[in-house]
């Protein structure tokens, strides 16, 4: 099992607790929006978010765990990562699972925060950085975006596998 799936899979159970609500760290999908600015959107306020958050699909809006498909999780989990990489800067790597709860398949999506902030729409301004807030995602503000970069960090060699599995162990 994966180290941030304990996390998210509480996080799930406290949401869906009386009355459910979604919170700041997880945000539930029915199923993949075909809106990709509106998912770009949400990337950038998990990302931004302290400590990251997930994107769980197969919760409809009541909160209802109702499953996703297999063609579903396949195709979004290659959207979202295309969309990590694409459409926000600086670019994320995600990680996924499928888990099985309350007797529905769900895809768990981890959004890690990034070190460097704040996480922007591509190709615009840092007025398009997106934070959560109420358990929605909106524009952040001009003080949010200050405390943002406050909290920014420049990256060091040594954590950049953490952040990009996709590096080498080594290189020579």
């Amino acid at each position: 099992m994966k180290n941030w799936l304990n996390r998210a899979l509480a996080l799930l159970m406290g949401s869906l607790e009386s009355p459910r609500h979604e919170i700041n760290e997880l945000d539930w999908k029915a199923f993949l929006s075909p809106d990709k600015k509106r998912l770009a959107e949400h990337l950038s306020a998990l990302s931004n978010h302290p400590g990251g958050g997930f994107l769980v699909y197969g919760v409809d809006n009541s909160g209802t765990p109702v499953g996703i498909a297999d063609a579903d999780i396949e195709v979004a989990i290659n959207q979202l990562a295309n969309l990590g990489r694409d459409a926000v800067e600086p670019p994320l790597a995600l990680d996924h699972a499928v888990e099985s709860y309350m007797g529905a398949r769900l895809l768990f999506v981890y959004v890690p925060e990034s070190p460097i902030k704040p996480v922007h729409l591509r190709g615009k301004g840092l007025e398009y950085a997106f934070i959560r807030s109420g358990g929605t995602t909106r524009l952040a503000s001009r003080q949010e975006i200050g405390a943002l970069l406050l909290h920014s960090r420049t990256p060091r060699w040594e954590r950049l596998r953490n952040n990009f599995p996709f590096l080498p162990v080594q290189i020579w």
